[in-house]
């Protein structure tokens, strides 16, 4: 049976390889491969089978996961561990079987009868033999010596249950394996290219920074990949593929059956007839849900009304970088190609890549030069004492470079080690590798709230505009002999705005990122100072007087402004003066009511009695006389209430009117 060698494999970043067989076979073959369980599945969603030869593969079989004992159930056969052939030949009597004994040349035809033991007595003891008994077409019966014998079996039938028997029971020792069969049709010699995805474990990058290396006037980066087979086959000789990317990848069970409850339909059959039982009805009833009135909101005042100094003025700065062409010198040499594959990055290995089954390889992916030089990086969150080197890393490579460890080397020494991100061409990045001792920072920070410094009045409602200042006031001090640059990240809140502080070399999600010299021997004083706007709103409607002369004391009014605002609060005076005179009033209307209801009760008390129809006639009269009054209440509050709703307009008009946006001085 031919095999295919694995000639390609692909790895990827996700936790799965492509793998490629290639093979020759000839004529009309059968081509098998063994897969782990768990692999089946995979294997079924991307198996791809070529015959690049004019050849067709007419189907592919795999083993079930029906249990052994299932499969074996249909099948007349069971042939024990000892005693094979005697275990197993009874249970073929009747079957038409060729016996040739050892030395003949013809074979014995017949149907095959059993098995006797016979006793025996020898110099050595007592030994069992065995006889086979055959039916010949004659008639006559034929025994041979069964262990003297080759016996053939006749019968189509039973000999391809006996292999698929042998089969199976070998299948179940491999509690583990999967066999796939290729039914591969075709005539004379061909080429069969088998493909698949498996799990694999991922390929990983680590990388070699080489600064001041003898004879090279830049940088040097050298990258590996190691890769890990995992497999129980040797990679001999195949063509290794990295690819860096995140492709779309998934676990589906397609190997398991999946079966679908039928339903049942039974034949409907007549039977007597019983009285109808019904059932009482009962009505439905719907109930309908409420919902609850929106609640009004406060506008917000408009993104155009924050002052100007507050607005942002973060720009990003982005540096260009050329790509290096020149090759490097080196005793490990680099043989990738790079391509990329729409949002993926591969490296070819050019030549030929052999790994042993569970042994794993590192395999050299890159040797370039890049723009870069060694500076220096503050963070102070990752160390307030000393500022950190870094290489400043601009990837000219022209390749993309997979995140992974990196063990920095200055002039052959060891200098430090760092974690590379993803870095695609052109991209730049700070690697930090070592603390730098010889510099020392310290910092002061003075935070403060700023004065106001604009008020708005707009729709009754007057804002103030001011902010919360930071003044950071970082110190360098450096013992080293040489002149460096250094980068200082200071943080970024959001919202946040830098004031009267240089711009900032690059702006990232958390920092604002200043760049300058640090002269040798010498203290440098770097200022940060930032700002974050905040405004305040008062509705002027609920504004006490000691808050207004507090504004005019303030400078946040002008004089036409602030009588505006006066002139409103006197309406606003008048309509204090009319809620007070309706609450009056109403609360006489109640007292007057409480009156009324003690008269009547009293009155239904009352007899004939001459005395008592003298209380009735003052009672009635009383009654009369609240009467009018309540008439004349009615009238004076309804007159209030109109007066009232006549000043309250007018005073929101009037607070509406005010329109004001004053800068106030410092």
């Amino acid at each position: 049976m031919p095999t295919l060698p694995i000639r390609r494999v692909v790895l990827y970043k996700h936790g799965v390889g492509h793998f490629e067989r290639e093979g020759t076979v000839s004529g009309s073959q059968a081509v098998t491969l063994t897969f782990k369980q768990r692999e089946v599945s995979d294997v079924l969603k991307s198996l791809t089978v070529l015959d690049r030869d004019g050849g067709l593969v007419s189907a592919v079989g795999y083993e079930s996961t029906t249990p052994v004992e299932q499969l074996l159930a249909e099948i007349a056969l069971s042939i024990p561990d000892e005693g094979s052939l005697v275990g197993l030949l009874p249970q073929l009597k009747g079957a038409k079987v060729a016996v040739r004994p050892t030395g003949a040349t013809t074979d014995e035809i017949g149907v095959l009868l059993g098995i006797d033991p016979i006793d025996t007595s020898t110099a050595a003891g007592h030994t069992k033999q065995f006889r086979l008994s055959i039916l010949a077409d004659s008639g006559e019966i034929h025994t041979f010596d069964l262990f003297d014998v080759a016996v053939k079996l006749l019968d189509d039938g039973l000999k391809r249950d006996l292999d698929f028997y042998l089969k199976t029971q070998l299948a179940a020792k491999k509690k583990d394996a999967r066999t796939f069969t290729l039914l591969a049709e075709g005539e004379g010699n061909r080429t069969l290219v088998v493909s698949y995805l498996l799990e694999a474990p991922v390929w990983k990058a680590t990388y070699r920074i080489l600064l001041n290396e003898e004879g090279q006037k830049e940088p040097l980066v050298q990258g590996w990949a190691v890769v890990d087979n995992t497999s129980d086959e040797d990679w001999e000789d195949v063509h290794l593929t990295l690819v860096a990317g995140l492709p779309v990848s998934f676990v589906h069970d397609l190997y398991t059956p999946r079966f679908i409850k039928r339903p049942v339909v039974e034949v409907k059959e007549t039977t007597g007839v019983l009285p109808p039982t019904v059932e009482a009805g009962f009505d439905s009833m719907m109930m309908e849900a409420e919902s609850a009135a929106p609640g009004m909101a406060l506008a917000a005042a408009p993104m155009q009304d924050i002052p100007k100094k507050w607005r942002a003025k973060n720009e990003s700065i982005t540096r260009g970088g050329s790509m290096m062409t020149r090759t490097a010198a080196s005793s490990v040499q680099t043989q990738t190609r790079e391509r990329q594959v729409g949002d993926l990055f591969e490296y070819a290995i050019e030549r030929p890549v052999t790994v042993r089954r569970n042994q794993s390889a590192l395999v050299p992916i890159v040797l370039k030069a890049f723009t870069g030089k060694p500076v220096l990086l503050y963070q102070k969150h990752a160390r307030a004492e000393n500022p950190i080197r870094c290489v400043e890393f601009e990837n000219t490579t022209g390749l993309t470079l997979e995140g992974g460890p990196v063990t920095v080397l200055d002039s052959g020494s060891y200098a430090g080690e760092a974690m590379l991100d993803t870095l695609k061409p052109k991209e730049q990045r700070l690697i930090g590798y070592a603390v730098e001792l010889a510099v020392r920072v310290t910092d002061r920070i003075d935070s403060h709230t700023s004065a106001v410094s604009r008020v708005v009045i707009t729709g009754g409602t007057l804002i103030t505009y001011a902010g919360q200042i930071q003044e950071s006031v970082y110190t360098f001090a450096s013992k080293s002999d040489a002149e460096q640059t250094v980068y200082l990240d200071h943080p970024r809140p959001a919202e946040w705005e830098l004031t009267g502080t240089p711009k900032p070399h690059e702006v990232t999600d958390g920092f604002w990122r200043f760049k300058f010299t640090l002269p040798p021997n010498s203290q440098t004083r770097f200022v940060v100072k930032a700002g974050h706007p905040f405004s305040q709103a008062f509705h002027l409607l609920n504004t006490h007087e000691a808050q207004l002369a507090a504004w005019v004391a303030n400078g946040y009014l002008d004089d036409s402004t602030s009588e505006l605002i006066r002139a409103a609060f006197a309406v606003r005076a008048k309509v204090a003066e009319l809620d007070e005179q309706i609450s009056r009033l109403e609360q006489e209307r109640a007292k007057l009511h409480e009156e009324q209801k003690r008269i009547r009760d009293n009155l239904t008390s009352l007899g004939d009695r001459t005395s008592e129809k003298d209380l009735r006639e003052r009672y009635v009269r009383t009654l009369g006389k609240q009467e009018d009054r309540l008439e004349a209440i009615e009238r004076e509050r309804s007159a209030a209430i109109n007066t009232r709703d006549e000043a309250r307009q007018k005073l929101t008009d009037a607070l509406n009117a005010v329109s004001m946006d004053r800068g106030v001085p410092a």
